[in-house]
């Protein structure tokens, strides 16, 4: 795919800039409020952007492929019992489960995995991911959402 671009400005000269790119980082600085209205994320001073890319994004990155991925493989695994019940049992429309699994499966396995991987998973301190910038460019090369990482957690699920 492109490349996705942000822009990062502080005064009304910048919102040119902020508006053209994918993701607009509004400064709010001595040369007034333009870019920070004209932004799709606006920061007091300049020195919360470094922690909001390298380790707010990071995490978000990370939290998201991996919970993407859980979505495939919590479905392959619940899907793959059901098929073979199926084709064992002529496609009746006999259900392996108890309707009540199935509720509780979705409300189980939907849910609560993902608020406490949501709050608590950081896989890396904070201090090393603001020290070590080049952490970065695993994500940036989309290295948890390749096609190998896809198909293992298929292939764990079935």
């Amino acid at each position: 795919g492109r490349p996705v671009t942000a822009a990062i400005g502080d005064g009304a000269n910048d919102v040119s800039m902020i508006q053209e790119a994918d993701v607009g980082l509004g400064i709010m600085g001595k040369e007034g409020r333009q870019a920070v209205r004209n932004s799709d994320y606006a920061f007091g001073k300049f020195k919360f952007v470094r922690r909001a890319l390298l380790f707010h994004g990071h995490l978000y990155y990370n939290r998201i492929a991996i919970l993407v991925q859980y979505f495939f493989y919590k479905n392959v695994a619940w899907i793959t019992a059901q098929f073979f019940y199926a084709t064992l049992n002529s496609f009746s429309q006999q259900t392996l489960f108890d309707p009540f699994f199935l509720i509780f499966y979705n409300l189980t396995f939907t849910s609560l995995p993902i608020l406490c991987y949501g709050l608590f998973e950081q896989h890396i301190p904070k201090d090393v991911l603001l020290n070590n910038p080049q952490l970065y460019r695993n994500i940036s090369r989309n290295s948890t959402m390749c096609w190998f990482e896809f198909l293992k957690w298929n292939i764990l699920g079935l």
